[in-house]
C-alpha cells in the first residue's frame, strides 16, 4: 500500500471515528429558568384556578370579584348541595365571568342545567349588545375534574388556563442573580453558567443548576454540599421542609452540578433533560 492511499484511509477512519463520538450537550438555561419554576403536578387542583386564570399570564378579565358559596343559590340559582367545591369570579359591571365547580357525585347533570338556566336569565336581562353577545357564546365545559362556565372574550384560552390549574412542584420562586452566588458559597470565578431559583416564601423548595469553570468542579461540589447542610439546620424546626431537604436530589448532567428540592425530584430532572441541546 502506498503512502498516499494509506493517508487517505487513515483520514477517513479518523473522520468516521470523530462523527461517532457523542457530542457534548448544553442546557438552555435561559428558557429553563423561565419555565421550570411553573412545573406542576399532574392532578387538577381547583384551589389554583384563580392563580392559573388571572395571575400567571396576561389577564383576559377586568374587575372581577369573588362570589362565595353562601350566595350561590340567591345570586346564581345553584343548589349548594350540588357543589363540593367552587371558584366563582364575576364582573359587577359586565357579563364577563368564570365559574369552576367540583360537583357532588351524581349531581353533574343538575348542576349543568342550573348553569344553563343562569346564562339564559342573564341573556334576557342583558342591557347591551356586547354583554348579550358574550352570554350567547358562553362556554359550559364538563370533564372528570370540574364543570366550568366561562363568559369572556376568549373562552378557549380561559378554559386552557383552568385545565392547567395544578399545584406547582416548587411554590413561588425568584431567580438568583450574580450577587446572590455568595449565599451558596459560589462566585463568578467558580461557575461559567448557572440557573438558580430562590424560594420567596418560607420553603426549602428550590433548584440549583451550576456549570463549574474547568478545574473548579470539586470546589463547586463542596460549596453545594455545604449549602445543603446549612438548609438542614435552617429547617430543623419545620419537619416537612426538613424532610424535603433530606430527600434532595444531588446529581450531575452533562457537566452541570444539580440540586433539586421539590415534591417530585425525578419529574423535575426529567423536565431539565428536555432543555438539553
Amino acid at each position: 500500500m502506498n503512502l498516499k492511499r494509506f493517508g487517505l484511509i487513515l483520514s477517513l477512519f479518523l473522520l468516521i471515528t470523530a462523527c461517532s463520538q457523542p457530542q457534548d450537550q448544553t442546557l438552555n438555561l435561559e428558557t429553563l429558568n423561565q419555565e421550570l419554576p411553573y412545573l406542576a403536578e399532574e392532578t387538577f387542583d381547583i384551589s389554583n384556578v384563580l392563580s392559573s386564570v388571572e395571575y400567571e399570564k396576561d389577564n383576559i378579565f377586568e374587575n372581577l370579584i369573588d362570589l362565595y358559596d353562601y350566595d350561590y343559590e340567591e345570586v346564581l340559582g345553584i343548589t349548594p348541595s350540588n357543589v363540593l367545591h367552587g371558584t366563582v369570579r364575576i364582573s359587577p359591571t359586565s357579563a364577563q365571568m368564570y365559574m369552576v365547580f367540583k360537583p357532588v357525585s351524581g349531581c353533574e347533570e343538575a348542576l349543568k342545567q342550573e348553569l344553563m338556566d343562569y346564562v339564559s336569565q342573564r341573556i334576557l336581562s342583558a342591557d347591551n349588545d356586547t354583554d348579550k353577545n358574550l352570554l350567547e357564546n358562553a362556554l359550559i365545559e364538563e370533564n372528570e375534574d370540574f364543570i366550568a362556565l366561562i363568559v369572556s372574550t376568549d373562552n378557549q384560552e380561559v378554559l386552557s388556563r383552568i385545565q392547567n390549574a395544578r399545584t406547582t412542584l416548587f411554590g413561588v420562586l425568584t431567580p438568583a442573580e450574580d450577587g446572590d452566588l455568595e449565599d451558596y458559597g459560589l462566585d463568578l470565578t467558580m461557575v461559567s453558567s448557572y440557573a438558580i431559583q430562590k424560594p420567596v416564601l418560607t420553603s426549602a423548595r428550590t433548584y440549583l443548576i451550576v456549570k463549574p469553570v474547568e478545574g473548579q468542579e470539586e470546589e463547586v461540589k463542596d460549596a453545594l454540599s455545604s449549602y445543603l447542610k446549612r438548609l438542614e439546620t435552617d429547617y430543623a424546626s419545620m419537619p416537612q421542609e426538613e424532610e424535603l431537604v433530606k430527600n434532595a436530589m444531588v446529581t450531575e448532567l452533562e457537566g452541570y452540578q444539580i440540586i433539586i428540592i421539590s415534591k417530585d425530584n425525578e419529574r423535575v430532572l426529567e423536565a431539565i433533560k428536555t432543555y438539553l441541546q
